[in-house]
């Protein structure tokens, strides 16, 4: 079975919301099941290579998203929207906790994924609209 353009940038925006959502989620959710005295494995959750892991799943998957799909309708503020996105995850994801601390790190992320989110769902409803 071959897929189209359409159906991989589909899959890919896909991926993009998932994993932007996942880091948002992560971010939320962590400092409130420790409060709680959840029994939440601390070790997944703060280590490093969840956030290793979250990189290699949200970037690839937003760059093949965002260059699919703008290659078709050519809207900008995708482009803007996923570019801030991406660059904000790979910021708070590789240097700002050993720069800025927990606090920035995490306030970062939520609004790089944010603009990911937002980025993809645009992407996405364009790509499905009659000009493409």
């Amino acid at each position: 079975m071959k897929l189209s353009n359409l159906d991989i940038r589909t899959i890919a925006d896909g991926l993009g919301v998932f994993g932007a959502t996942a880091c948002a989620l992560h971010c939320i959710t962590l400092p409130a099941l420790l409060v709680l005295g959840a029994t939440v494995p601390n070790v997944f959750f703060t280590d490093e290579s969840f956030h290793k892991t979250m990189l290699w799943l949200v970037v690839p998957s937003a760059l093949l998203a965002f260059t699919l799909g703008c290659r078709r309708h050519k809207d900008r503020r995708v482009l803007v929207l996923g570019a801030l996105g991406i660059v904000g995850m790979v910021v708070a994801g590789t240097v700002l906790h050993d720069l800025l601390g927990e606090t920035a790190e995490k306030l970062v992320t939520l609004g790089a994924a944010a603009l990911l989110i937002a980025a993809h769902f645009r992407n996405f409803k364009l790509c499905r609209a009659a000009s493409c």
